[in-house]
């Protein structure tokens, strides 16, 4: 896919699927744009939201979380996941 193919399917076709899974409090899709003369390995990032872990894992086991899972093996062919604990700090 290219870059371009591949924002289109996550924004238009995968975002939706998400946005369906229960208790995302907030879905962010972050697109690379890659330097001048430079390769990246990731053409994007995706946060998505829960009020705990619990929350998380209820989302993923529901039938839209299965649903949406299985759509994300159909546009991402390698993938990181992380768990993040956000601490804001005050400008």
């Amino acid at each position: 896919m290219t870059d371009e193919e591949f924002a289109d399917y996550w924004l238009h076709v995968h975002a939706p699927l998400a946005k369906k899974m229960p208790g995302v409090r907030k879905y962010v899709v972050n697109l690379v744009k890659k330097p001048p003369k430079r390769e990246s390995q990731y053409q994007g990032v995706v946060e998505l939201w829960f009020e705990n872990i619990q929350s998380m894992k209820t989302a993923f086991a529901s039938a839209d979380g299965r649903l949406t899972t299985e759509d994300t093996h159909r546009f991402v062919s390698d993938m990181t996941i992380l768990y993040i604990d956000e601490h804001e700090i005050t400008l």
